[in-house]
Order: C-alpha cells, then structure tokens, then sequence
C-alpha cells in the first residue's frame, strides 16, 4: 500500500503539540525546582583540585546535584538552564554557594599554611547582578570561610561589552577573593582572558583528552597554558584520566589539575576523608 506524505498543516499541529509538551515539563520542572531549594534534594559534591606532580590536594571544586525524588540524581545541565529560564537561578546559585562556604570553612587545615580552597560555578547573569560583590562577601562573613579560600568559576562567555563583569571581578578580587575562568576555549574565550583579571584558567577537557598524544594534539593545550601564563593566571587542567596525560601536563607547565584519575565527585564526609590524606596520587 502507497504510504503519502503527512499534510504541511498536520505536521505543523503535530509539532505544536510537542512543543506545548516539552514547555509543560519544563514548567512542572520548575515548580519543583523551586520547592526542592527550600529541602534537602539539593546536594553538593567536591572533586579535588591537585597540585599536579607533587599530588598534594590544593582544594575542591563544588558541583550542585538534585536528587529528584521521581528522577534521581540530576545534573547541573539538566536544571540549570530551567532555573535560569524561571528566574530562580541567583536564588539556587547564592544558597549554593553559602552551602559551599559553610562546608570549606569546616575543612581541616593542612600541613601547609595555605588552606583549602573551595571553588564554586558562577553564571555571567549572576556576577552581572547590582548585589554580586556584597552577596559573595557576606557569603564568606556569615559563614566563617576566609575570603582568600574562596575561587568564584566564571562559567559562561562574557560577551563584547564585559566592563560590567571585569568591574565585579576586580571588586572581589581586592576583597581576596579569588576568580578563574572556567571551560576557557570553549564556554570562555580569549576575549574573556584579555577582559578580565583572573587569578586561575581551568582548561576545558577538550584540550586535555590528546594531550599526551603526538606534539600537534598537545599543542592547544601549550597554548592555552602560555595565555594564562602572560596573564599571570595559574592553570588548572580538567578531566583528567591517565597518568600519563597527569605526566603531560605537568610537563608543559600545568600547576593544577583534576578528574577521575585523582578523584571522582564526592560527599562531604568523602571529600573531608581525602583533604585529611592530603595527597592523591591516582
């Protein structure tokens, strides 16, 4: 039996339909998104920042997760862009980091006399708000976390006129706090590096899968590290799962690094247990 093709007014009502769907769900999404800030689904974890060579822990960075009663865990890039679309976003990213703020504080110090750092992820959107610098400070006051032990991730792209987010994180850096450019090279550009002054740049995994591969794979990698290194910016490299590309980076001149190779995600209770080691060697 010949089989014709659907009306033009049929697939049109058909994806209509679709498109009420999927902002239906996202709708029932955010409702439940702003009921979950005021419970417990919203956690925390911390993967460790290692001082590349040595292994000595340097501090963590801290990613949000939602355990959804219905869904299970969710991922930043499953409710972040709803909160951003719902207007709740600064209300999620200021009890993140106030969460964060009052776990680092209670980490135990290491041997050296640097403490611990804790970084947190920091949208554009939020840093742009008239309240930024006043919100992280208090963040740090209230909870007792030295300012200097705070590293605030830039974690999407500036955009041409940024002098409204260099003026916020030149603020909070004479307030001691620290700021790094995160996933540079592809959510932040060089742009963003010549902009802003920053104290860290994280490199996005992309230029750390080959780097332990022939010269040309490495090469962005060197670059990037270069970037940072005119800027006076230390680099922290992403993803990281071998030795050898652990091996590699340092070799380039890579200071920090993390990913599963050094550690998964962890608890506070887990993330507390290896900042006590004080090394990880993978």
């Amino acid at each position: 039996m010949r089989v014709g093709r659907r009306p033009a007014a049929q697939i049109r009502s058909g994806e209509h339909m679709a498109g009420r769907t999927v902002r239906r769900e996202e709708d029932d999404l955010a409702q439940e998104l702003e009921h979950a800030l005021g419970s417990d689904e919203i956690r925390l974890e911390y993967q460790p920042v290692v001082r590349l060579g040595s292994g000595q822990v340097a501090g963590a960075e801290a990613l949000v997760r939602w355990r959804h009663p219905r869904r299970g865990m969710l991922n930043p890039s499953d409710f972040l862009p709803v909160a951003k679309r719902s207007g709740i976003l600064d209300r999620l990213g200021q009890m993140v980091l106030e969460q964060a703020c009052r776990t680092a504080a209670g980490w135990p110090r290491p041997s050296s006399r640097t403490s611990y750092f804790v970084s947190v992820n920091f949208s554009v959107d939020q840093l742009e708000a008239d309240s930024a610098v006043e919100s992280i400070v208090a963040a740090t006051s209230a909870t007792g976390l030295a300012p200097e032990q705070l590293v605030l991730e830039v974690t999407s792209n500036v955009g041409p006129d940024g002098a409204r987010v260099a003026q916020t994180v030149s603020a909070l850096r004479e307030a001691g706090i620290r700021v790094a450019l995160d996933d540079f090279g592809s959510a932040t550009s060089l742009r963003d590096l010549k902009q802003l002054g920053v104290d860290f740049v994280k490199l996005d995994r992309e230029f750390v899968v080959d780097v332990d591969g022939p010269p040309a794979d490495s090469a962005f990698a060197l670059a990037v590290l270069r970037l940072a290194e005119a800027r006076g910016a230390e680099a922290v490299a992403k993803g990281i799962e071998s030795r050898e590309q652990a091996w590699r980076l340092a070799e380039l001149g890579c200071r920090y690094g993390q990913g599963f190779f050094f550690s998964k995600p962890l608890g506070a209770t887990g993330i507390i247990a290896i900042l006590r080691q004080g090394t990880l060697r993978g």
